[in-house]
């Protein structure tokens, strides 16, 4: 066994990298809060090749002598904890004493500063740990740090790096949360010597997040009413259920001016909206003000997390505001009129005209309806039309495609509904011919003008029509995955403002969305330009509809599948649009159930979601108390 020893300095800050230095949006943020807590009114923010090549943050703050210039390289040393006692009552965004060592342990380092009233100013370099003796240098007031060649001597690390456009998102993701966290202060960003935003200092939140923000989110901002507690208070805003995401992207949370994300948060806020649908998370704005004794921010390396010393006093103070605020919004709001009647879907089979007027339900904005709120003009074909109507025609005209036009094509689908895939299907055996399936099924009629009914050797199964003819649409358009989709230009370009983490996964992405007949194109920073879509899918919400997908492949971000999933996740809702829209008398049932059986997957939707639902005999006669 190897004899103990002690690990030199530079070896145990390079250690303390791998924790505080994880990409350089990493070192964007220790940067950024050493300057703040410096006291910067104004914070410039330069990078080069995603932070890689060049990481430069200059402030106006207070700057530092010769001594602390020299000391600040050093591992624990610090000016912001002097006692046990302050380690329980922290006030600044940084305390540790390691971001300074770690980060020149891993890059070549510059450091130039200059107290406000001293004549010269210092400047100290460290080459992957070496350090270099302090010279005098003519600078402005302030502190300006250089961080170059990020990972040179730790060549492993590099490797764990993403693109240069995705580690730019990140560390423009970081500079904006710094940015809502103090507003007040001046943050300019610049990008491969590129200017990407400069922020002037308000004393205006809202102004600050109009700015970070696409306009038509900033003008649905809910203000939060100012909500106090026991040695907290909330304040901040909401946005609308429209704005909900998949992921906690929409989500920014600070407490005492640092960004957190915090379990006990995230569950206070969905109390606060009363629950919420499944799968997706609130979008807001939240400001948490708390004692510095009764939140312990030393409890994550990157001190990310916090604890709270009375945390059912949090939550009942989030609770509490949010709740509070979405009454008194509802109350403000005119509720909107239920949708015409055109738009509701229509049942699997016609059903009888009903008797009698019916009220029309109201619903809140605040409902978890998620429903569009403006189309993109693309008009219909005159076979799609309604009739008796009338409707300009496309400039630019477009083929209608009939789905009976695409062959039945059997192809494998790495999707969700992988594991309710037929059990008979054999691996290779695509393509080959089948049995009818469909030949032990004897049709029954119809319930309730939604299910068919089939009776089986085996017992009893209801068929959801709709659901069987979004499957088989669903696997006869994925079988043309090698031919590009058939896509729509739109009459006017949809222009869409995205957060930078949002814009670098549909660069990523973007020839697999050519692929599925999505055409998008960079305009602009972080915006984009839709200039067509698939000639199947009508999109009521472009927006949501792209986000969506966005963090659909987010989440799968490490799967060899999620460039898939760019693809299939449009012939799905094209699947379903297609499906849902179609009026299926009871006679095709048997049809339907026919080629549904043919399907690779036939026993759900892409989505999951049943297409057979089967009653064996012996279950039929557990519910009558016979015996099986």
């Amino acid at each position: 066994m190897p004899t103990i020893h002690v690990m030199s300095p530079t070896l145990a800050s390079q250690v303390a990298a791998g924790e505080v230095v994880e990409r350089p949006a990493s070192v964007v943020k220790e940067l950024v809060e050493n300057s703040l807590d410096a006291g910067a009114k104004s914070v410039r923010v330069e990078i080069r090749r995603g932070g890689v090549g060049l990481i430069r943050v200059t402030d106006d703050g207070c700057g530092m002598s010769r001594e602390d210039a020299s000391l600040c390289a050093k591992r624990h040393a610090t000016s912001k904890l002097s006692s046990l006692e302050e380690l329980f009552e922290i006030t600044h965004l940084g305390f540790r004493g390691e971001a300074i060592p770690s980060i020149a342990s891993v890059s070549r380092f510059k450091l130039c500063t200059r107290q406000q009233h001293a004549l010269e100013g210092w400047e100290v370099r460290i080459d992957g740990g070496m350090e270099h003796e302090p010279r005098s240098s003519g600078v402005s007031p302030g502190t300006a740090i250089e961080v170059a060649d990020l990972f040179y001597n730790t060549p492993a690390r590099r490797k764990f790096l993403k693109s240069a456009e995705t580690e730019a998102s990140h560390v423009e993701h970081q500079i904006r949360l710094h940015a809502l966290a103090f507003p007040q202060v001046r943050f300019t960003y610049r990008r491969d010597d590129q200017l990407v935003f400069d922020l002037p200092a308000t004393t205006d939140l809202r102004v600050r997040i109009s700015a970070l923000t696409d306009p038509a989110t900033a003008a649905a901002l809910i203000p939060i009413e100012a909500t106090t507690g026991p040695g907290i208070s909330v304040s901040g805003y909401l946005l609308p259920l429209s704005e909900a995401r998949r992921t906690r992207k929409g989500q920014y949370v600070f407490i005492n001016t640092r960004p957190v994300e915090d379990q006990l948060i995230n569950r206070a806020i969905r109390d606060g909206y009363g629950g919420f649908p499944t799968g997706l998370h609130p979008a807001l704005f939240l400001y948490m003000e708390v004692e510095p004794a009764l939140v312990d921010v030393n409890v994550h390396p990157a001190k990310k997390e916090v604890r709270f010393r009375r945390a059912a006093d949090v939550v009942n103070t989030l609770v509490e505001a949010i709740a509070n605020t979405l009454q008194r919004h509802a109350r403000q709001e005119t509720r909107p009129a239920a949708p015409a009647p055109d738009e509701r879907p229509s049942a699997p089979f016609p059903a009888p005209a009903a008797a009698g007027n019916g009220t029309a339900a109201t619903a809140s904005p605040l409902s978890p309806s998620l429903g569009p709120t403006s189309k993109i003009p693309v008009f219909p074909s005159p076979a799609e039309r309604p009739q008796g109507t009338s409707g300009p025609s496309p400039v630019l005209p477009v083929r209608p495609i009939s789905l009976k036009q695409v062959p039945a094509t059997q192809g494998r689908l790495d999707f969700p509904e992988k594991a309710c895939s037929r059990p008979d299907a054999a691996p290779g055996t695509e393509g080959r011919a089948e049995k009818d399936l469909s030949a032990d099924f004897k049709y029954l009629g119809t319930l309730h003008q939604q299910f068919a009914l089939f009776e089986t050797p085996e017992g009893l199964v209801l068929m959801h029509p709709k659901a069987a003819r979004e499957r088989i649409i669903f696997e006869r358009l994925r079988a043309h995955r090698q031919a590009p989709m058939p896509s729509q230009h739109l009459l006017d370009p949809v222009m869409l403002d995205l957060d930078p983490r949002d814009f670098a996964v549909i660069q990523q992405f973007a020839p697999h969305f050519d692929q599925a007949g999505l055409t998008v194109t960079p305009f602009g920073q972080n915006t984009i330009r839709i200039e067509s879509i698939p000639a199947l899918l009508e999109l009521d919400n472009a927006k949501a509809f792209l986000l969506e997908l966005v963090d659909r492949l987010t989440q799968s971000e490490f799967s060899r599948n999620a460039k898939r999933m760019a693809y299939e996740t449009f012939i799905a809702e094209i699947a379903r649009k297609s499906a849902w829209k179609e009026r299926i008398s009871p006679h095709r049932a048997p049809a339907i159930l026919k080629e549904l059986l043919a399907c690779e997957v036939p026993y759900c939707t892409p989505a999951g979601k049943p297409t057979l639902v089967n009653y064996s005999i012996p279950e039929i006669k557990r519910k009558f108390g016979m015996q099986a």
